[in-house]
């Protein structure tokens, strides 16, 4: 993988780099290198950054349709999306998404909305009460 596609990869999950190199443990001078194109990165850790995407991808047909499915059932003419305050309550809901901040689960709800607005859905986020 490139460079370039790595740290947009990166990016587009929501990931900053004090957040990824918690995530997959290793030294930030390390991750600049490989975002810099200095260094490559392990393919395991390309891999990891691979997984996290399909994660959100998976997660983001999930939700859509869900909500797809509630609209043709209950009539209804909009969404409402639920983001979590707590990390600990996403971790509840969304086991997979343990390891990883609110901040990419952030990046789900915006996938999702996207995809409503594209279809004229009306959509709303709101955070989950506990």
């Amino acid at each position: 993988m490139h460079s370039a596609e790595f740290k947009t990869l990166r990016e587009s999950l929501g990931l900053t780099i004090s957040t990824l190199v918690k995530v997959i443990d290793v030294d930030e001078r390390t991750l600049r290198k490989w975002e810099a194109g200095k260094k490559q990165p392990p393919q395991g850790v390309v891999d990891t950054l691979v997984g996290f995407d399909d994660l959100v991808n998976k997660t983001v047909a999930e939700i859509f349709n869900t909500h797809q499915e509630s609209m043709k059932n209950g009539g209804q003419q909009g969404v409402v999306l639920e983001r979590f305050v707590e990390a600990e309550d996403l971790a509840a809901a969304y086991p997979a998404f343990a390891a990883l901040p609110t901040m990419t689960f952030g990046v789900v709800l915006f996938r999702v909305r996207q995809k409503f607005i594209d279809l004229g859905v009306p959509v709303s986020i709101i955070y989950k009460k506990a």
